[in-house]
Parts: C-alpha cells; structure tokens; sequence
C-alpha cells in the first residue's frame, strides 16, 4: 500500500443529490470514473483509499451487474482497493467473482471461502493469480487431483512457496501431476531431480546434465567404497528376495536416515534401484546380478533390466547419488549415528560402510 503526497484532486462525491444521479446508468458511470481515478492516482494514502471504500460502498448497490463486471476489471489488479469493495463485487455478480478470481492483485477472504465450499470454486480458485499460503494450504489439504493439477499449472504458484515441494513431492506418486510440473520452466534443480523417475528419457538425460555441471561447484562429493563382504550381502539379500532387508542395507550402506522410503519394486520406482547401486559404486555386472535375482518384475521382460543396466552403466557415481538424494528428500550419511570411516581424495570424500548388512 502506497503512502506519498495525496494527489492534487480527489472529488467529492459525497454531496451528490439525486437529481445528478437519479438512474443507475448515471450512478453506474460516476463510480466508474472514480475507480479509474483512483487507480490511475499516483499516490493513495489511507485518507484516501478509506473515501473511496465509502463512496464505492454506497454506490455499490445501485449498480447493475454488467456495470460490477466492469468496475471488477478497474478495480481488482490494484493492490489497494479494499477488500470490502472486492467482496461486494464478489458477492452480487458471477462475472465480477470470475474477473477477481482471474486479475486480483488479492483476494478477499469471503470470495475465497465462497469458492472453497464447491468443487467448481476450488478450481478456479487453484487458477486464479491471488494465490495467498493460506489458500494454497487449504486447498492441498483436500489432496483433490483435480485441484492439484490446476496448481501445478498456475504461474502464480511459484517453486519458492513452501507449499511447492509438498506438491511435488505429491507428484512423484501420480505421473499426470508430475508431467505438469516438469513442463514448467521455472522449477529448481532440486524439483526437476526429485520428479526424475516421471520425467521422458530426454528430460533425465537434461537432468543429468545439469546435476554433473553443477557437481564441480560443490566443495566436496562423496564417493562410496564397498568391500568384497558388503558386496556378498548384497547378493546374499537378493538371492533371497529379502526386499525389506535389502532396502534396509541400501540405507545403511548410504548412510541415509532409517526413515528413508524406497519402494523400489513400485511401478515407476525400479530405477532407483539401479541408480543406489551406482552410487554406492557396483559396477554392471555386479548390478545386474541383483536385477536378475531380487524380483522377477525387475527382469521381465528382459527390456526392463537392460535399462536398468544401461543406468548402473552411463550414470556418474556422483550424479546417481544426488539424484537418489533428491528422489528420497534425504542426504547421505545424515542418518550415520556414529563417525563414518572417511578418506579424502582431493575434492572427493570416500566413504567405506563398516558393513552393509543389517
């Protein structure tokens, strides 16, 4: 809200009599032409927004519903017309709910309340471009597909909301809502890396290139050594088809916290096994092995784990790791409770578990 030098003139309509205005296209014409005054005003103190909030509420009644539709489109984009103008406007004509939906530059609580109590209203709701964190939490806490979608579309929903990242962490279980944000230009890297299983083999080939170009830029990267044991239990595991312990052994071996949920064997997810393996530095041979052993939905067809392979075999160590990272929403040897055995290698830390079995 502006607070300069008032402007050299503000009329008074509040004297008017009813010969002046005596109809309501008269009434209809002379609020419109103290709304485009007082949008067009290059200063609006609080003297000034409280006379117009007093004269626009007067007049308000009087007008018709085209000539609210047209006062709406004055009136909504500016910061400082008072929620009590945008409320009435909301509430005595569709048209004008729609346009402040569309253009307001907020919106009043008693439109958003109105649009919240229908399935319809919460669409436009998740549409509109006065999306507050108010409204954006209630609407997430319908978990209503619809409405998540129409979020993730809104430019005015932008990454930087705390909210954002439940909506994408939302999407790496629903591959339409993922699609959506993935067509964004705006996400982070950190978005794009966590919707990579979602994203089209071109899109993760360009994730991957942006992960290993920003790699140089960090002031270490981990590197896992496993020993010829960690390796055997790994194998052992899979020769058992234990998903639960192996899962288990992949949160130890990368230090991630206990918590950290993998659901490997979940249509979408089989990828990020083989990248887990490639972080935690298993050449193809060995990676192919558990693919063949673990679950027979890994190898069948046999189209599914040639893929597999072709990950532990392109991917760089330390990208497979960050996206892994991004993926879970965790970070390795975050949940290590005691001194991990570390080694550093110029700018890469090395890290050898002291066993991967659990």
């Amino acid at each position: 809200m502006a607070f300069p030098a008032k402007p050299d003139r503000w009329p008074d309509l509040s004297s008017i009599d009813d010969t002046e205005a005596n109809g309501r296209d008269a009434r209809a014409s002379l609020l419109k032409v103290n709304a485009e005054m007082f949008v067009a005003a290059p200063a609006r103190d609080r003297e000034i927004i409280e006379t117009f909030e007093t004269l626009a509420l007067g007049f308000l009644p009087a007008v018709d519903r085209a000539s609210l539709a047209e006062i709406a489109r004055i009136l909504a984009p500016c910061e400082d017309t008072p929620d009590s103008v945008l409320d009435h406007l909301s509430r005595h004509s569709p048209e004008a709910r729609e346009i402040v939906l569309k253009s307001a530059a907020r919106l009043p609580v008693s439109c958003s309340d109105t649009c919240l109590g229908t399935p319809e209203g919460r669409l436009r709701l998740a549409s509109c471009s006065a999306l507050d964190r108010i409204i954006v939490e209630r609407l997430l806490a319908l978990r209503e597909a619809d409405v998540e979608d129409h979020l993730a579309a809104n430019p005015a929903f932008v990454p930087t909301e705390p909210a954002f990242a439940d909506l994408v962490r939302r999407a790496q279980d629903r591959a339409p809502l993922a699609a959506i944000l993935l067509s964004r230009t705006d996400l982070s890297l950190a978005d794009e890396a966590a919707l990579y299983l979602a994203a089209s083999r071109e899109h993760r080939a360009r994730i991957r290139a942006k992960i290993e170009s920003a790699l140089p830029h960090r002031r270490a990267r981990l590197a896992f050594m496993l020993t010829e044991h960690d390796v055997a239990a790994f194998f052992a595991a899979a020769r058992h088809g234990d998903v639960g312990q192996f899962e288990a052994m992949l949160t130890g071996a990368l230090g991630f916290p206990a918590a950290a949920e993998w659901r490997i064997l979940q249509a979408g997810r089989y990828e990020l096994l083989a990248l887990a393996l490639r972080a935690l530095g298993l050449c193809d041979k060995e990676a192919t092995r558990i693919f063949l052993t673990l679950h027979p939905v890994l190898c069948r067809p046999l189209s599914t784990v040639k893929e597999l392979v072709r990950t532990v075999r392109d991917v760089p160590s330390a990208v497979a790791l960050a996206l892994v990272e991004a993926i879970l929403g965790v970070q390795a040897l975050s949940g290590r409770s005691g001194p991990p055995c570390l080694s550093e290698d110029g700018d890469v830390i090395v890290y050898r578990p002291a066993s991967a079995s659990v």
